[in-house]
């Protein structure tokens, strides 16, 4: 397994890998992951685990965390790194305003309000 960036740098790395952008506003209000097959970067949050990924593979996402991964796909099995939701839900908000898309980034800047 490869060294995971640290986590302001991962997770910026895989939100810029996501498109369209502005669907990860929506994402992170589900609370819902997502992974991209170019080269397989992504998020997880602990309400997409099953029982299998937890009971069999002992997948273990604390609350309060997200699993952020890349290139599983690029370069098997690639780097993964726990990050706390607020630092990720910090960097899509900023992004997001880099793009233009103030709306989104405002929308996720209510769930780090929370």
């Amino acid at each position: 397994m490869l060294d995971a960036p640290e986590p302001l740098a991962a997770c910026r790395e895989v939100i810029l890998e996501w498109s369209p952008l502005y669907q990860l506003a929506e994402f992170a209000e589900l609370r819902h992951g997502y992974g991209n097959s170019d080269g397989g970067f992504g998020v997880i949050y602990p309400e997409d685990l099953d029982e299998y990924e937890i009971q069999v593979e002992g997948v273990n996402i604390p609350p309060g965390t997200l699993l952020v991964y890349g290139l599983a796909i690029g370069i098997p099995p690639g780097w993964e790194i726990l990050v706390d939701e607020s630092a990720y839900l910090g960097v899509l908000s900023s992004i997001l305003k880099e793009h233009g898309l103030a709306s989104e980034a405002g929308r996720v800047q209510l769930l780090l309000n929370n």
